[in-house]
């Protein structure tokens, strides 16, 4: 019998709950794999093994996971996909974590996204990048989640002081893009699974907020998306190579663009607003035909 892996990731643990529930629910076989313990060990003989605090991991495949920060967990996981089925490619996975990487993979497409442009995090080279943009901008660290590591900023001051925010985390490139005033602090966030539209909401930033992350407080609603915004949502999606993902988009004058891509969307609190259950969709979808 082969097992499910469930990778569990300090960013993504409501994900991986919902997962490890309905796995129950459904009599499906699965491991909890705890991916910031993962190691492997390439034997002289040519042999690999995976392990992490509770073993060796001996699994069938694997759900969707994030991998930024654990590096690792990412020579361990290209391993099992030798012998494993993965919902998401590695490569694939890797860009999405990567929010430079994904603009650049979605510019070379000619997907529409929001402007952006990529510099190195210092106060020299980001206020003139800020400005050629044009105020008020957006600055984010290339690997982030959750509304974490992302800040405004409406002018040079601005920026300096986002700068020295995001230092904190240690060095790094940084992506800087124009604040999409127009959007009203209003974002879709759209989950795609096996090129199928599992679930598409409006999220709608909190008082006294911009972002429209859940994780900040902000309230969301079902939404039926125009044809053109599911179509761009999958073509980010299959530009990326994912098999099952979130997009964000923004609503903007010249039609829908894409905000971000995440590998491992978090759908859990959209699982009120629908009737299917969506961990148990995503689950069925990570399984080999």
């Amino acid at each position: 019998m082969k097992i499910f892996g469930i990778p569990r990731n300090p960013y993504a643990t409501n994900v991986s709950d919902a997962l490890v529930a309905a796995a129950k629910r459904h009599d499906v076989p699965m491991r909890i794999i705890d991916l910031p313990t993962l190691g492997v060990d390439f034997r002289a003989d040519g042999a690999a093994t995976v392990s992490d605090q509770d073993g060796t991991v001996a699994i069938g495949g694997l759900a969707p996971y994030l991998l930024f920060g654990y590096p690792a967990a990412a020579h361990a996981v290209q391993s099992l996909a030798r012998e494993c089925y993965l919902q998401n490619p590695l490569d694939a996975v890797l860009v999405a974590d990567d929010k430079a990487a994904t603009a650049g993979h979605l510019a070379a497409d000619g997907v529409a996204q929001v402007a952006t442009m990529v510099c190195a995090m210092e106060d020299g080279q980001a206020i003139a990048t800020a400005e050629k943009i044009g105020y008020p901008v957006v600055l984010k660290r290339t690997h982030g989640a959750q509304g974490k590591w992302v800040r405004r900023a409406a002018d040079a001051a601005g920026v300096r002081k986002a700068l020295g925010e995001l230092e904190l985390e240690g060095p790094g490139a940084l992506i800087v893009q124009p604040e999409i005033v127009e959007a009203e602090g209003r974002s879709i966030r759209v989950v795609l699974t096996a090129g199928q539209l599992l679930a598409a909401a409006e999220r709608i930033a909190g008082p006294d907020e911009w972002r429209s992350n859940i994780a900040v407080g902000a309230k969301q609603r079902p939404i039926k998306l125009t044809l053109a915004e599911e179509t761009l949502a999958k073509h980010a999606i299959e530009t990326l190579g994912l098999k099952h993902a979130g997009v964000d988009l923004l609503r903007t004058a010249r039609g829908p663009v894409v905000l971000e891509v995440n590998a491992c969307p978090d759908f859990t609190s959209m699982q009120p607003y629908f009737d299917h259950d969506l961990a148990h969709a995503v689950l069925m979808a990570s399984m080999p035909n």
